[in-house]
């Protein structure tokens, strides 16, 4: 007997009226993600499946279900869900479209992120919902495959004034979907469960066998619905049984499958093919049927035990039948089922879904099998299931015959594993790989793989003694793997840098070996940008920064210059620093935008936070805040939609320029709490980014606070290469001339041998502050001439600053009025708030008083119509703002409107001009 729904539903109404509520918005025009989880059995899918049933009028409804055997085949549960609806998919954006679609296997490319997927699916829903509310049922969400569950998720997390309802039903919930609203089932009381038995049993039952029953319940209704057939008539009127050992959710099964026990074999062979296909399509199920020689009675003799149902689409009664059915049946009776199905399903149709069973019903190795699933592999990466698609390698290494191919395909697998997410995976695979049928390469892979597993699943920076072994592994002649595996070392170096800040180092291998060893390992006379990129990043480790930059400058104008990115978006950084270690603004610029084109392009948005960061460090340095706190916005939405750990460094250091003294003392604060052992670049940005702003200002005491101990270190940390200009300003302030020489000298140091605007602007502006009256004004004006040329706007204030107030301490107010005017300007119109506030106190110390600039058009906007203000002001289309901002183009819409009454403009073109008005539009 199935759980009460509709008006039987007991003990649900609080439960009820929240899925009604959703629904009431929805129709309203409003949209909302809901995950209802409980034990199984608790009525999960009864209660979601009475909420549709009564409150969905006038609302389109989709259903899906998670399959357990489904779990491997990428976007499975995506398909299954979508299929009714990709006739609107040509309204998408074409970059959304051809995700999906390739997704979907409806069309070949690269391989789709499952957060582009994801907003490409929020956009399918959205153009739906055009004709009305739509709601989709996901039920078992826990059985659904991992591209698909992430791609949900993340569309769950960016609605807003679509008209949908996501509604997620599962057991627990995991860190997919941590963060949605969410709704516990909970068990139901005394009453309601009395009343609910008294249903199911509605003859006398002896009191104290109810009270029993009640109790071994504990309030599960699918339990109060089967446990009583475990009974017999004599129990049920008084007698006595001893519950065993087991879990509730085991004995449930047992009654469930005990209650099948007495069908015909065929029915029963009938329930497990049924239980091995999700596709739920009848047509399939006859003919997996007939395949296996039993009579069409067999399927209507399942569909009569009530377990089994057959409409449009095959369905089981309860989840926990099929779970039961497929776990329980034996490993031939499985094989038979999955090979019934392999050979009903038409390889031109599904051939992925054919080699799945196929791999399933196979026992012997199978090199023509295993050929077939890895071929399924290549085509699961090229959808993005890359779970799928180690899924798929793994069986096939199971099945290969000869241990070389076997050895292939498993080191493949584990590196689809680690891609994944899945480290403990990765290591498992590898731990069972023949080593002996290795090649010296096939050794080196391996190794490279188990430290980076190790490093994924540890954060220690131990593994790069590792990594520096695989690179050295004997006869190993590829120079594209040693390559690779020095720039993984680097690349763990630079953000796990360990040890003492007198003795940095990285887990056991100090920071300098590591340097001598990559810079051993390089070809001196090398052309190749990324061997000049290591070269170069070994130089500065080691102490040798005038010989290391020229190296570098080769390396970054070699990598722009290329045909195609050399450097993947994933692993983006170490030329993106190189461009910061040669103090090339134009070139770091170039370099982030692309990897943020690429990363944004494939959805990469675990990546997007860290090459967005380089790109705002570029529109910093260049005085471009507004671009550059839309940037820290962005890195926000992706923190929120996928629930990413980035550490939020940008937005500090543009709330130091901008002087927001709250915004940097709490995310300093954050910053320091959360620093890993042995970091030493996260404080390092906390200090750069307090002493900005004590400088705004006017507290140098705090700068030299936090300042002091970064001279240490000058030499291993970009940004601590920034603060020195920062130290000499305030060690001037202070009147403590050691410190501000000794900043200075580190300053030369750095700068002279690099040369250029950007360097030599800011050597200048350090000695303009520490020489003699006599050479200081020919210092000023070199810097305010270099930033003006480079155009470092910001910078080029902060020059003007500094000399306007040196002129006027020599009473020279006329000239210091000119400086002091310009500075103003170009800093209040950029938003460095405290720079400009020192810089109009100096003007009015003149006695001229500063027109105020500092209007802040997010005082009565909020995050979202700020960002889609300045994004209308950029010149993007609604679509365009939807895709940047990964909203639906309905939501943008909505945010807009509010954002032209809030203004009181009624175009783009008038919002665009009330925003320059107001100083914060991109310059």
């Amino acid at each position: 007997m199935a759980p009460s729904t509709g008006s039987e539903l007991r003990g649900r109404v609080a439960e009820l009226e929240v899925v009604r509520k959703l629904l009431d918005d929805a129709r309203a025009g409003n949209s909302a993600a809901l995950v209802v989880h409980g034990d199984p059995g608790i009525g999960k899918t009864a209660l979601a499946e009475a909420a549709l049933g009564r409150f969905t009028t006038r609302m389109r409804v989709e259903r899906t279900v998670g399959v357990e055997s489904e779990m491997e085949l990428p976007y499975a549960g995506l398909h299954q869900l979508t299929a009714g609806m990709l006739d609107r998919a040509a309204g998408l954006p074409a970059p959304q479209r051809d995700a999906l679609e390739r997704a979907l296997g409806l069309r070949t490319g690269d391989a789709p992120s499952p957060f582009l997927i994801g907003v490409a699916v929020l956009g399918l829903l959205t153009e739906v919902a055009v004709e009305g509310p739509i709601c989709c049922l996901i039920d078992d969400t826990q059985w659904l495959d991992d591209a698909s569950r992430q791609a949900l998720a993340f569309s769950a997390r960016r609605l807003g004034s679509e008209g949908v309802v996501l509604v997620f039903v599962m057991r627990t919930v995991d860190a997919t979907f941590r963060g949605l609203p969410e709704l516990a089932v909970p068990s139901l009381n005394d009453d309601d469960a009395r009343g609910l038995l008294a249903q199911v049993l509605p003859g006398r039952i002896d009191a104290r066998v109810r009270d029993r029953l009640v109790s071994e319940a504990r309030g599960n209704p699918l339990a109060l619905h089967e446990l009583p057939s475990a009974l017999s008539p004599t129990e049920i009127a008084g007698g006595y049984t001893v519950a065993g050992n087991t879990t509730l959710t085991t004995r449930i099964e047992k009654s469930l499958l005990d209650q099948l026990g007495s069908l015909p074999e065929a029915a029963r062979r009938v329930l497990l093919v049924a239980a091995a296909d999700p596709t739920g399509d009848p047509q399939l199920l006859r003919a997996a049927v007939r395949g296996l020689s039993l009579s069409p009675d067999a399927i209507d003799e399942a569909e009569r035990s009530g377990a089994l149902t057959l409409g449009t689409r095959v369905g089981f009664r309860h989840p926990l039948i099929r779970s039961a059915i497929y776990r329980t049946a034996s490993p031939p009776d499985r094989r038979r089922a999955h090979a019934a199905l392999a050979e009903a399903t038409p390889v031109e149709l599904d051939p992925d879904r054919r080699a799945w069973h196929r791999g399933q019903a196979a026992v012997e190795p199978d090199e023509e099998i295993a050929g077939v699933l890895e071929e399924s592999a290549v085509r699961a990466r090229g959808r993005g299931g890359v779970a799928a698609a180690a899924a798929f390698l793994e069986r096939a290494a199971a099945l290969t015959p000869r241990p070389a191919d076997r050895a292939r395909r498993l080191l493949a697998a584990s590196r689809a594993k680690l891609e994944a997410g899945a480290p403990e995976a990765a290591e498992r695979l590898l731990s069972v790989l023949p080593a002996d049928a290795l090649d010296p390469i096939g050794t080196a892979q391996v190794a490279l793989l188990r430290a980076q597993a190790d490093f994924a699943r540890r954060r220690s920076p131990r593994v790069v003694r590792e990594i520096l072994a695989a690179a050295s592994w004997p006869d190993v002649h590829d120079a594209d793997f040693v390559r690779k595996a020095h720039y993984e070392a680097l690349f763990i170096a630079q953000y796990t840098l360990g040890g003492t800040r007198s003795d940095p180092g990285t887990g056991d291998v100090p920071f300098s070996d590591l340097c001598r060893a990559v810079f051993d390992a390089t070809d001196a006379d090398s052309t190749h940008p990324m061997d000049l990129l290591l070269r170069g990043r070994a130089l500065i480790g080691l102490g040798k920064r005038a010989e290391a930059i020229p190296v570098l400058r080769r390396a970054v104008a070699g990598l722009i210059d290329a045909s195609a990115p050399l450097i993947p978006s994933r692993s983006a950084g170490l030329d993106s620093n190189a461009a910061i270690e040669t103090w090339d603004v134009d070139a770091l610029w170039t370099l982030s935008d692309r990897h943020v084109g690429l990363a944004r392009a494939d959805g990469q948005l675990t990546v997007l936070p860290l090459v967005l960061s380089y790109a705002g460090a570029a529109r910093l340095a260049q005085g471009r805040l507004a671009e550059a706190e839309l940037i820290a916005d962005e890195i926000d939405v992706i923190k929120d939609a996928i629930g990413h750990p980035f550490r939020r460094t940008h937005r500090l250091l543009t709330a130091a320029w901008r002087g927001d003294t709250g915004t940097v003392s709490r995310l300093a604060s954050e910053l320091r709490q959360n620093v890993a052992a042995g970091d030493l670049v996260t404080p390092t940005i906390a200090n750069f980014a307090e002493a900005i702003l004590a400088n705004g200002v006017g507290n140098p005491e705090d700068v030299l606070r936090v300042g002091r101990g970064e001279l240490d270190q000058i030499h291993l940390l970009t940004y601590s290469s920034r603060i020195l200009a920062e130290l000499v300003e305030a060690a001037v302030r202070v009147g403590d001339r050691a410190i501000a020489d000794r900043a200075l000298a580190e300053l030369t140091a750095l700068t002279e041998p690099v040369g250029g605007d950007w360097a030599l602007g800011m050597l200048a502006a350090g000695r303009a502050l520490t020489s003699d009256p006599a050479d200081a004004e020919a210092h000023h004006r070199e810097a305010v001439e270099r930033y003006r040329r480079g155009g470092l706007a910001v910078y080029e204030g902060r020059a003007r600053l500094a000399y306007g107030e040196w002129l006027r301490r020599r009473r020279r107010r006329i000239d210091a009025r000119g400086e002091l005017r310009t500075a103003y300007e170009l800093l209040s119109g950029r938003g460095a708030a405290a720079f400009a506030a020192r810089a109009r106190r100096e003007l009015e110390a003149t006695g001229e008083t500063a027109l105020s600039r500092l209007v802040d058009p997010g005082d009565a906007l909020t995050v979202q119509e700020a960002n889609v203000a300045r994004l209308v002001a950029d010149g993007l289309s609604n679509r365009e703002i939807a895709a940047r901002l990964f909203l639906s183009v309905r939501t943008v819409e909505y945010h807009l409107r509010k954002v032209f009454l809030k203004r009181g403009v009624r175009s783009r073109r008038d919002l665009a001009d009330a925003l320059r008005a107001e100083g914060t539009a991109r310059l």
